[in-house]
Protein backbone atom coordinates (compact mmCIF):
# COMPACT_ATOMS: atom_id res chain seq x y z
CA UNK A 1 0.00 0.00 0.00
CA UNK A 2 1.40 3.67 -0.80
CA UNK A 3 1.43 5.98 1.88
CA UNK A 4 -0.58 8.82 1.92
CA UNK A 5 0.55 11.91 0.73
CA UNK A 6 0.86 14.83 3.31
CA UNK A 7 -0.55 18.06 2.84
CA UNK A 8 1.83 20.69 2.13
CA UNK A 9 1.94 23.32 4.91
CA UNK A 10 1.16 26.54 3.42
CA UNK A 11 2.38 28.77 6.51
CA UNK A 12 5.36 26.82 6.12
CA UNK A 13 6.14 27.68 2.60
CA UNK A 14 5.36 31.20 3.34
CA UNK A 15 7.73 31.11 6.23
CA UNK A 16 10.76 29.58 3.72
CA UNK A 17 9.91 32.19 1.13
CA UNK A 18 10.23 34.78 3.88
CA UNK A 19 13.27 33.67 5.79
CA UNK A 20 14.95 33.64 2.15
CA UNK A 21 13.69 36.86 1.30
CA UNK A 22 15.75 38.08 5.22
CA UNK A 23 18.77 35.86 4.83
CA UNK A 24 19.45 35.82 1.15
CA UNK A 25 17.76 38.61 -0.36
CA UNK A 26 14.77 38.70 -2.75
CA UNK A 27 16.45 37.59 -5.68
CA UNK A 28 17.15 34.39 -3.99
CA UNK A 29 13.61 33.50 -4.17
CA UNK A 30 14.03 30.91 -6.35
CA UNK A 31 11.48 28.27 -6.59
CA UNK A 32 13.85 25.13 -6.60
CA UNK A 33 15.23 27.43 -3.24
CA UNK A 34 11.53 27.78 -1.51
CA UNK A 35 11.01 24.11 -1.90
CA UNK A 36 14.35 23.14 -0.85
CA UNK A 37 13.88 25.27 2.45
CA UNK A 38 9.99 24.22 2.89
CA UNK A 39 11.29 20.60 2.25
CA UNK A 40 9.15 19.48 0.04
CA UNK A 41 9.53 18.80 -4.01
CA UNK A 42 9.07 21.74 -6.73
CA UNK A 43 5.87 19.66 -7.96
CA UNK A 44 4.29 20.05 -4.71
CA UNK A 45 5.05 24.05 -4.62
CA UNK A 46 3.65 24.16 -8.32
CA UNK A 47 0.49 22.74 -6.82
CA UNK A 48 0.13 24.62 -3.80
CA UNK A 49 1.03 28.20 -6.10
CA UNK A 50 0.87 28.40 -9.87
CA UNK A 51 3.20 31.18 -10.39
CA UNK A 52 5.42 33.09 -8.18
CA UNK A 53 2.88 35.85 -8.23
CA UNK A 54 0.72 33.66 -6.69
CA UNK A 55 2.92 32.84 -3.54
CA UNK A 56 4.54 36.38 -3.51
CA UNK A 57 0.52 37.15 -3.37
CA UNK A 58 0.19 34.99 -0.63
CA UNK A 59 3.02 35.91 1.18
CA UNK A 60 2.59 39.97 1.45
CA UNK A 61 -1.80 39.03 2.37
CA UNK A 62 0.23 37.37 5.24
CA UNK A 63 2.65 40.28 6.41
CA UNK A 64 0.04 43.05 5.83
CA UNK A 65 -3.07 40.71 8.31
CA UNK A 66 -0.20 40.43 10.80
CA UNK A 67 0.70 44.14 10.59
CA UNK A 68 -2.97 44.31 11.29
CA UNK A 69 -3.11 42.63 14.15
CA UNK A 70 -0.11 44.82 15.79
CA UNK A 71 -1.40 48.05 14.53
CA UNK A 72 -5.01 47.22 16.29
CA UNK A 73 -2.80 46.64 19.40
CA UNK A 74 -1.13 50.03 19.04
CA UNK A 75 -4.84 51.81 18.40
CA UNK A 76 -6.38 50.23 21.42
CA UNK A 77 -3.56 51.23 23.80
CA UNK A 78 -3.06 54.86 22.37
CA UNK A 79 -6.10 57.20 24.56
CA UNK A 80 -6.56 58.99 21.23
CA UNK A 81 -5.93 55.79 19.02
CA UNK A 82 -9.31 56.15 17.49
CA UNK A 83 -8.40 59.22 15.63
CA UNK A 84 -7.58 59.21 12.05
CA UNK A 85 -4.24 60.57 12.19
CA UNK A 86 -3.06 58.19 14.52
CA UNK A 87 -4.70 55.03 13.33
CA UNK A 88 -2.29 55.99 10.08
CA UNK A 89 0.48 56.73 12.35
CA UNK A 90 0.33 53.44 14.28
CA UNK A 91 -0.53 51.67 10.51
CA UNK A 92 3.19 52.63 9.10
CA UNK A 93 4.60 52.35 12.19
CA UNK A 94 4.10 48.81 11.71
CA UNK A 95 6.63 48.11 9.41
CA UNK A 96 9.09 48.59 11.77
CA UNK A 97 8.00 45.40 14.13
CA UNK A 98 7.85 42.99 11.32
CA UNK A 99 11.38 41.83 10.62
CA UNK A 100 9.76 40.78 6.57
CA UNK A 101 7.59 44.57 6.15
CA UNK A 102 10.90 46.20 8.03
CA UNK A 103 13.30 44.72 5.24
CA UNK A 104 10.99 44.98 2.65
CA UNK A 105 10.43 49.06 3.38
CA UNK A 106 13.49 49.73 3.92
CA UNK A 107 15.99 47.70 2.94
CA UNK A 108 15.02 46.16 -0.17
CA UNK A 109 12.57 48.43 -2.67
CA UNK A 110 12.99 46.43 -5.27
CA UNK A 111 11.47 43.28 -3.65
CA UNK A 112 8.13 44.93 -2.45
CA UNK A 113 8.00 46.85 -5.87
CA UNK A 114 8.27 43.41 -7.21
CA UNK A 115 6.06 41.04 -4.87
CA UNK A 116 3.34 44.33 -5.70
CA UNK A 117 3.57 44.42 -8.86
CA UNK A 118 3.60 40.39 -9.62
CA UNK A 119 0.80 40.17 -6.81
CA UNK A 120 -1.08 42.66 -8.78
CA UNK A 121 -4.92 41.44 -9.72
CA UNK A 122 -5.21 38.76 -7.51
CA UNK A 123 -8.24 38.60 -5.62
CA UNK A 124 -6.60 38.40 -1.74
CA UNK A 125 -4.14 41.15 -2.48
CA UNK A 126 -4.26 42.91 0.42
CA UNK A 127 -6.12 46.71 0.37
CA UNK A 128 -2.59 49.43 1.07
CA UNK A 129 -5.07 51.97 1.94
CA UNK A 130 -8.62 52.51 2.91
CA UNK A 131 -11.81 52.86 1.29
CA UNK A 132 -14.42 55.48 1.50
CA UNK A 133 -16.48 53.70 3.89
CA UNK A 134 -13.80 53.42 6.50
CA UNK A 135 -14.14 57.19 6.14
CA UNK A 136 -17.81 56.97 6.27
CA UNK A 137 -17.29 54.94 9.46
CA UNK A 138 -15.39 57.49 11.39
CA UNK A 139 -17.65 60.42 10.29
CA UNK A 140 -20.32 57.89 12.16
CA UNK A 141 -18.27 57.73 15.04
CA UNK A 142 -17.28 61.20 15.30
CA UNK A 143 -13.68 60.87 14.87
CA UNK A 144 -13.63 62.60 10.80
CA UNK A 145 -15.16 66.20 10.03
CA UNK A 146 -18.50 65.99 8.03
CA UNK A 147 -17.74 67.99 5.82
CA UNK A 148 -14.51 66.30 4.66
CA UNK A 149 -14.96 64.54 1.23
CA UNK A 150 -14.60 60.65 1.68
CA UNK A 151 -13.65 59.44 -1.57
CA UNK A 152 -11.61 61.95 -2.35
CA UNK A 153 -9.55 61.56 1.24
CA UNK A 154 -9.77 57.68 1.17
CA UNK A 155 -7.79 58.13 -2.45
CA UNK A 156 -5.25 60.55 -1.16
CA UNK A 157 -4.13 58.23 2.04
CA UNK A 158 -4.22 54.82 -0.83
CA UNK A 159 -2.03 57.10 -3.02
CA UNK A 160 0.43 58.41 -0.08
CA UNK A 161 0.66 54.92 1.41
CA UNK A 162 1.11 52.85 -1.98
CA UNK A 163 3.98 55.85 -2.68
CA UNK A 164 5.92 55.14 0.20
CA UNK A 165 5.49 51.38 -0.47
CA UNK A 166 6.91 52.05 -4.10
CA UNK A 167 9.32 54.62 -3.37
CA UNK A 168 10.63 52.84 0.11
CA UNK A 169 13.55 52.66 1.44
CA UNK A 170 13.25 56.14 2.89
CA UNK A 171 16.14 57.79 4.91
CA UNK A 172 13.39 59.83 6.63
CA UNK A 173 10.66 57.54 7.15
CA UNK A 174 9.56 59.03 10.53
CA UNK A 175 9.21 62.81 9.03
CA UNK A 176 6.90 61.24 6.48
CA UNK A 177 5.00 59.36 8.57
CA UNK A 178 4.79 62.33 11.23
CA UNK A 179 4.26 64.86 8.36
CA UNK A 180 1.33 63.51 6.78
CA UNK A 181 -0.30 62.42 10.08
CA UNK A 182 0.19 66.40 11.31
CA UNK A 183 -1.82 66.90 8.13
CA UNK A 184 -4.58 64.57 9.19
CA UNK A 185 -5.07 65.83 12.40
CA UNK A 186 -4.90 69.43 11.08
CA UNK A 187 -7.41 69.02 7.87
CA UNK A 188 -9.97 65.75 9.14
CA UNK A 189 -9.72 64.99 12.49
CA UNK A 190 -12.22 66.48 15.25
CA UNK A 191 -11.55 67.29 18.69
CA UNK A 192 -12.80 64.29 20.02
CA UNK A 193 -11.77 63.66 23.92
CA UNK A 194 -13.43 60.10 23.74
CA UNK A 195 -11.68 58.01 20.70
CA UNK A 196 -13.05 54.22 21.46
CA UNK A 197 -15.49 54.98 19.00
CA UNK A 198 -13.01 55.41 16.16
CA UNK A 199 -11.24 52.31 17.51
CA UNK A 200 -14.44 50.45 17.46
CA UNK A 201 -14.83 51.59 14.22
CA UNK A 202 -11.37 50.34 13.11
CA UNK A 203 -11.49 47.03 14.23
CA UNK A 204 -15.14 46.91 12.78
CA UNK A 205 -13.84 47.88 9.39
CA UNK A 206 -10.67 45.75 9.55
CA UNK A 207 -13.04 42.47 10.44
CA UNK A 208 -14.94 42.97 7.77
CA UNK A 209 -11.66 43.68 5.19
CA UNK A 210 -10.32 40.53 6.50
CA UNK A 211 -13.19 38.11 6.29
CA UNK A 212 -12.78 34.97 4.18
CA UNK A 213 -9.02 34.87 4.51
CA UNK A 214 -7.29 32.54 5.79
CA UNK A 215 -5.32 34.85 7.52
CA UNK A 216 -8.15 36.12 9.68
CA UNK A 217 -7.58 38.24 12.55
CA UNK A 218 -9.49 35.92 14.19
Amino acid sequence: MNPVAQPVDVDAVLDAASAIILNDGFESTSRRAIAARAQITEEELLRLFSSPGQLFASLLDREYRGMFVVITDHVDRDPLGGLLSHIYRHSIGAVYERPLARQLYLTDPVALNTIMREAHGFDYMPSIGVRSEFIDMMKDAGMVRHDVDSPSLAAVITAVSAGAALTAPHQELDHLINGFAVMLERSVDTDADDTRPGKTAFVDYMTRLTAGSRYDLD
